[in-house]
Parts: C-alpha cells; structure tokens; sequence
C-alpha cells in the first residue's frame, strides 16, 4: 500500500505590507499639499529692478501720512517717538486702526543687527501692516 502523505497547510507566514504602504503614501501625499499652505506666513517680498547706483524716482508722499519706523543701535522710534520693543506692538496697532494706509517704513539707521530689523517687521506684520517697506538709507548715519 502507498504511504499517505498529510499535507499540511502551514499558512502564510509573511506580513501584508500593502496596506501599510498605502496608508504611508497617502499621508505624504497630504503633507505634500497642505505643508505650504500651513508654513506660509512669511513677508512677500516685490525687489525693484535697481542698480546699487540706481535712484527711483517717486515724490514721496507728505511725511504725515507715513508711519516710519526708525531702528537704530540707541533704539527704536516710531514716527520720532521713542519706543521700547515691548510696546511697538501696541503702538503699531493704534497707529495702524487709524489709518487708511497700513503700510509701514522701516529704517535701519547705523549699524543695526539684522535680527532687530527682522524682528520689528515681524511685529509689524503681526501688529496688522498689510505692507513693508524696508528703506535703504545708505550713506546717512
């Protein structure tokens, strides 16, 4: 008589990493559309076409209707009125809400560290500047 053989099924003894996979690629998928829109917050940036011996030649408006932020290494002034940087926010807002216009110069003057111009267009922006202008006064101390 012919030996019976059993044959035992044993099943599958491997993981089903499909459904892992699936999973992954939608949630990059996700992040690869809402990151920009999440991470955008920042200052949209408009350069003149100018050279560095470039002049543009706009009359400026009357010094009244600008709200000029002065930065400088003794400190901070807002249209000539010295301002600490806790209370530029506030500043800011009030002279903003009265205004039509809420845009907003800023000034380097001397030898400033970057990290102090940034900081003050970043509370300008926070304070409700719907523009920035960042003014080069090179050659003036």
């Amino acid at each position: 008589m012919a030996s019976r053989r059993r044959h035992v099924d044993h099943g599958i003894n491997e993981v089903n990493v499909t459904p892992l996979a699936d999973v992954t690629t939608i949630l990059i998928l996700v992040f690869l559309v809402t990151m920009p829109a999440l991470l955008w917050n920042g200052i949209q940036v408009s350069a003149e076409n100018a050279g560095p011996g470039a002049t543009i030649e706009t009359p400026p408006p009357p010094s009244d209707e600008l709200l000029i932020v002065t930065v400088a290494t003794d400190g901070i002034t807002v249209n000539r009125e010295a301002v600490s940087l806790a209370q530029l926010g506030a500043v800011l807002e009030r002279e903003l809400a009265a205004r039509k216009d809420k845009t907003v110069l800023v000034v380097p003057r001397g030898p400033v560290r970057l990290s102090d111009v940034v900081t003050v267009l970043d509370i300008a922006k926070a304070s409700g500047a719907e523009g920035l202008s960042l003014v080069n006064t090179q050659g003036q101390a």
